[in-house]
């Protein structure tokens, strides 16, 4: 087993409906024939789109297998304890040129429940942001279905976000 040392990851690019082209401007990051990237994942465990380490003796090898050789040396013992072979992290970078679809992110409970996976928490930190953008955070009340529906069908879901 090779020595850990700091590790670079090859960058997987997201084409979205909604992206610009602040990555390339803005980060110097090269996304190929993207029309439009909207996200960079910078390192990543999810599903199919696993990172790959991009540098020294471990290059070539993925997050996933990482994980199961260095386990708690990779994430910390406490990490590992809670998140086993699963990376618990999803850093990327996001160029919102249009508005972003609206999503819910269930806790852990209702994830296990339902796709049996951990609950997805969020940290955003803006860089850099064009005069008027926004964030949505949630509701501005408290919503049943039944009144989620009749704003959403008829058009005026965002009177009840934040």
């Amino acid at each position: 087993m090779s020595a850990l040392y700091p590790l670079k990851f090859k960058t997987i690019y997201k084409d979205k409906i909604w992206g610009g082209q602040k990555i390339k401007t803005y980060l110097h990051k090269d996304f190929g024939n993207l029309p439009n990237c909207g996200e960079t994942w910078e390192i990543s465990g999810v599903g199919s789109d696993v990172s790959v380490v991009d540098n020294g003796e471990l290059q070539g090898k993925s997050l996933a297998a990482l994980l199961e050789e260095y386990k708690g040396q990779l994430v910390g013992n406490k990490v590992y304890e809670r998140f086993g072979n699963t990376f618990p992290l999803l850093v990327k970078f996001i160029d919102a040129n249009e508005d972003l679809s609206i999503q819910v992110h269930p806790d852990d409970e209702l994830a296990k429940k339902r796709h049996n996976s951990f609950g997805k928490t969020e940290m955003w930190y803006v860089i850099e942001a064009d005069k008027g953008s926004s964030l949505i955070t949630g509701f501005n009340q408290e919503v049943n279905q039944e009144v989620y529906l009749e704003k959403f069908n008829s058009g005026h879901l965002t009177d009840i976000l934040n």
